[in-house]
């Protein structure tokens, strides 16, 4: 005859962390207008050496993931002014204690430690080599840097405030698409949707 074990679970229970001043469902709304939300560009899928997959890494966006998002969402589309630039937007809402500016510095730090040349894997599996360019630009919510190889290049943008951050990667055959530009367009509308009630 065996005996009962009764277990007691003394466990507390902890309420969902609070979300906002941005919501969850609101995440598609940090895409910017050109962004096509329903399918997403030839994304970088891996990075060698891994201390630079911050730098360039696309599918699960180091600078975005790392900090455990409530709600993600991405989007791509081309600029076709002259020659293509490829633009994928990766977004994403975190609890409301989100620290948006040790996301940044721990962007800007990751970037400084990728200071060697790296190899990237796309979706198709082509390889591209690449060497870091400027690293470490921007405002006190965003981080600008690049990167290029022999016929292409990729300027990126990292955007931290309240609790939402938006990556930016453009790349095509002649680097220097004013991403700068994309970036503050992208801290205008993550400010917009801070304010406004959902």
């Amino acid at each position: 005859m065996s005996g009962c074990a009764r277990i007691i679970d003394t466990a507390t229970p902890h309420p969902a962390p609070r979300v906002g001043p941005i919501l969850a469902n609101q995440v598609g709304d940090l895409l910017s207008k050109q962004a096509q939300d329903d399918k997403d560009g030839n994304r970088f899928v891996s990075v060698v050496p891994d201390s630079c997959a911050g730098a360039a890494r696309e599918k699960d966006a180091p600078f975005i993931v790392d900090h455990h998002p409530e709600a993600t969402d991405g989007g791509h589309w081309v600029a076709a002014e002259g020659r293509p630039v490829y633009v994928e937007e990766i977004v994403a809402v975190y609890a409301a204690d989100f620290d948006a500016r040790s996301a940044i510095t721990g962007a800007r730090s990751a970037l400084e430690g990728c200071r060697t040349p790296f190899t990237v894997t796309d979706m198709k599996g082509r390889e591209y080599h690449f060497s870091m360019g400027v690293a470490g630009q921007g405002s006190p919510h965003s981080v600008i840097w690049s990167f290029h190889a022999a016929d292409w290049a990729c300027d990126n943008a990292f955007v931290a405030a309240h609790n939402a951050a938006i990556e930016i990667t453009t790349c095509g055959s002649v680097g220097g698409y004013n991403v700068s530009a994309l970036a503050r367009d992208a801290l205008k509308l993550i400010e917009s949707l801070a304010n406004t009630k959902a």
